[in-house]
């Protein structure tokens, strides 16, 4: 009878045993998390501005948050965050920040409205940096078409994505097109960072198994498709007719490179335009243009990493803008003469 009491008395003392070693773990942990609610830097350094998105989760928020630095732990913010229902309150819009503020003071500034206000710009697909240099300037936002051209074109970046580019290249073709909330206070570099970013997050997992070397000459191509292909059924066929033409050693012959080299936004070419050289004339020089003559988008892109297999070497868009493709030159030129025998009206 004493041993069977000397029994329960022996798991009861392993229960709370156990019960009082687990409190400890827990208060451990607890206590811990709370070190890493705390502010990563005693002062502050200079503030930073983070954008949260329509329709942002709170995940991506804190990577953004951890990834500027502004906490110490993900694991732990993301939980606080999650804890204290910041996932119903969170407004889209431009918050200043910085590494000395706790968890709870960037919980709170998140939950509160947007510090700065936005400009909303609409850059699409195809359009030049000279044509999203005129829509931001037009934007009401303080950056002339001047200010961003020279970032375009000389301002420092250090995206890896970059360091094909010819020597003096401008950014064309790694301009990102989308709809962009802009910072009130934001300068041209802050603007060409932005699309730098959304380039990064958007484009580069449909370039991942483009390599280094070729990926230039792929932005380019996809460039010449944003501008060649009205319908989203005909960018793979645009590509695979221009991939044929450069493995034949013909010359592309495309009016849309003639325009950007000629400076202008469309519009049908004379002769003499035709006739004018520059280095982006393709019916003068051979292989590609030298750089981009636009920036694609992620369709157009995603068309020059996957082309169509098609044996066509020609083709001729027709005044609504569909493209009619052919094997032999004696069959375009008949296309020529059935689609184009009259002006666009």
């Amino acid at each position: 009878m004493r041993r069977g009491q000397g029994g329960r008395c022996g798991v009861v003392f392993a229960i709370v045993a156990t019960l009082v070693v687990l409190a400890m773990v827990v208060g451990g942990a607890l206590l811990y998390g709370r070190t890493q609610l705390d502010p990563p830097a005693s002062s502050a350094k200079a503030p930073v501005t983070i954008t949260v998105h329509n329709g942002e989760s709170v995940d991506a928020l804190v990577n953004d948050l951890a990834g500027h630095g502004l906490i110490r732990s993900a694991f732990w913010f993301g939980w606080y965050a999650h804890l204290q229902g910041l996932a119903s309150k969170l407004v889209a819009g431009h918050f200043v920040l910085d590494d000395a503020m706790s968890a709870s003071y960037i919980v709170q500034r998140l939950e509160s409205p947007p510090q700065i206000g936005t400009r909303r710009v609409l850059l699409t697909e195809g359009l030049t940096a000279g044509q999203m240099a005129a829509k931001i300037a037009a934007s009401g936002l303080n950056i002339t078409a001047a200010k961003y051209l020279a970032e375009v074109r000389s301002g420092s970046f250090s995206e890896p994505f970059l360091a094909g580019r010819p020597s003096g290249a401008s950014l064309e073709g790694f301009l990102f097109p989308d709809t962009y909330d802009i910072p009130e206070n934001a300068s041209a570099h802050d603007v060409v960072q932005m699309q730098l970013a959304d380039f990064a997050n958007k484009a580069m997992p449909v370039l991942a198994g483009v390599g280094s070397q070729q990926l230039y000459a792929t932005v380019t191509v996809a460039s010449i498709t944003e501008r060649e292909a009205k319908f989203e059924f005909d960018r793979a066929l645009v590509v695979g007719v221009v991939d044929n033409r450069l493995a034949g050693g013909e010359r592309l012959q495309l009016d849309s490179t003639v325009i950007y080299g000629l400076g202008l936004s469309g519009g049908t070419l004379t002769a003499q335009q035709l006739a004018t050289d520059t280095p982006y004339n393709t019916y003068l020089h051979s292989g590609l243009p030298p750089t981009p003559i636009s920036n694609p988008g992620v369709e157009s892109i995603t068309a020059a990493v996957h082309p169509a297999a098609t044996p066509d070497f020609f083709f001729i868009s027709d005044c609504s803008g569909h493209n009619h493709y052919s094997v032999t030159e004696q069959q375009h030129e008949q296309q020529i003469a059935q689609y184009l025998s009259k002006p666009c009206g």
